[in-house]
């Protein structure tokens, strides 16, 4: 894992382009990072392109695991903050975990009065968690929850930032924003579908929605990477192009009913959110079982998993000035026996980057192994395929690979 990433570090350096331009080429756009730099106490004040927030949720960083304090453990897989900070009775003996531990975490808005007292430990409050899955939560049967409506929301999130500009107010949403056909069955519409996810969104200074398609109990009904990629392509209607939006990727069981996500699994849908636009990666780590047991950091007990995610999260790190720079148009793909294929073109380090991954569609959702064409902006010249050792060959404007099931390639010319 090591060897990977600083492999990736290297050639982000030192790599010389060998392609033979058919466009002039341009100043690329500017990076996705800029917008963090408007909360000087958020998770990257500086707009630093090589920070990629990668985040858990709702953690307690005073928790033992093998122990050692979760607020310990989690920067050593690469987990950089903690989404929420559990708001109950207990909440300073998390608190006291969190400084402790020099961790960083998004605590709930009921803090805010808490968090700028605390002059000492500002940097350990990166944002405020200001509701889970509020869209999923206007309507219970009969019973509405005039707090989670859009505009009570926006309200909430307005004063706030009000009170602290300086951090940034997150939101998770579920089902209803984040899948294509969320507006099927909406529970409650205070102006219209359409109109409500817009002002949810105007709410959040970064947002996220949760949907986990390898585990979900309907699995026949739609299963598969792609489903984590359609949570972005959807937010992105409602969010506009600008706002951070994060990945969501459960590391264990996330329903009492439903299966047990996989290593190969947590990966392929990690990369088929940022292949579809994600700036940062939420892990759900909590696991339910239909005997009513539970555990809370699936992430860590989970040994296989631990490593799995150790190893995206490296990589995930050591490509984020590719990551973070903005995506532009001119490269395309497919794969010659229909296995639906996504890709990513980024202008970075002074080169140009593509990063594809074969995955599926809701027509096609299991991924297989497939030979891609991957259609590039340049007429010729030769690939470095990043972190395998080896090289391709542009011909014709053309990359050829070979690609094995939910396989991601990142390629530098």
């Amino acid at each position: 894992m090591k060897r990977r990433a600083v492999a990736a570090v290297v050639l982000l350096a030192t790599a010389a382009c060998t392609a033979a331009a058919t466009e002039e080429d341009a100043a690329p756009p500017p990076s996705v990072v800029e917008v963090y730099k408007r909360w000087p106490n958020g998770p990257n004040p500086t707009g630093d392109p090589a920070v990629f927030p990668i985040n858990v949720w709702m953690q307690d960083p005073s928790a033992l695991e093998g122990g050692v304090k979760l607020g310990d453990a989690y920067p050593e897989i690469g987990i950089d903050f903690g989404i929420g900070l559990w708001e109950d009775q207990w909440w300073y003996l998390r608190r006291d975990g969190l400084v402790q531990t020099d961790w960083r975490a998004y605590p709930d808005p009921k803090r805010v009065d808490e968090v700028l007292a605390d002059k000492e430990h500002q940097r350990n409050y990166v944002g405020y968690l200001v509701v889970d899955e509020p869209d999923m939560n206007v309507a219970y049967g009969d019973q509405f929850h005039a707090d989670m409506w859009p505009s009570a929301v926006l309200k909430k999130s307005n004063e706030v930032r009000a009170k602290d500009p300086s951090r940034p107010a997150f939101i998770n949403f579920g089902v209803w924003m984040g899948t294509p056909g969320g507006g099927v069955g909406y529970g409650y519409i205070e102006k219209s579908y359409e109109e409500d996810m817009r002002t949810y969104c105007q709410a959040a200074d970064i947002a996220s929605a949760d949907y986990y398609g390898w585990t979900h109990p309907d699995r026949n009904e739609r299963v598969g990477a792609y489903t984590y990629g359609e949570v972005l392509d959807t937010m992105r209607k409602w969010c506009g192009p600008d706002k951070p939006l994060w990945g969501f990727v459960e590391t264990g069981h996330p329903h009492d009913k439903g299966e047990l996500i996989t290593p190969d699994q947590l990966e392929s849908a990690v990369w088929n959110t940022i292949l579809h636009g994600a700036t940062g990666i939420n892990y759900f780590a909590h696991s339910f079982y239909t005997d009513g047991k539970g555990e809370y950091s699936s992430v860590l007990t989970r040994p296989e998993i631990k490593e799995r995610v150790k190893a995206v999260n490296a990589r995930l790190k050591a490509l984020a000035p590719v990551l973070n720079a903005a995506s532009v148009p001119g490269v395309s793909a497919k794969s010659r026996n229909d296995v639906p294929v996504s890709v990513l073109h980024k202008k970075a380090s002074g080169a140009r980057w593509v990063i594809a991954q074969t995955d599926g569609n809701a027509t096609l959702p299991r991924s297989g192994k497939a030979t891609v064409e991957i259609t590039v902006p340049v007429s010729s010249g030769t690939a470095t395929v990043v972190d395998e050792n080896r090289t391709v060959p542009i011909v014709d404007g053309r990359i050829v690979d070979d690609f094995g099931p939910y396989q991601v390639h990142v390629y530098r010319f």
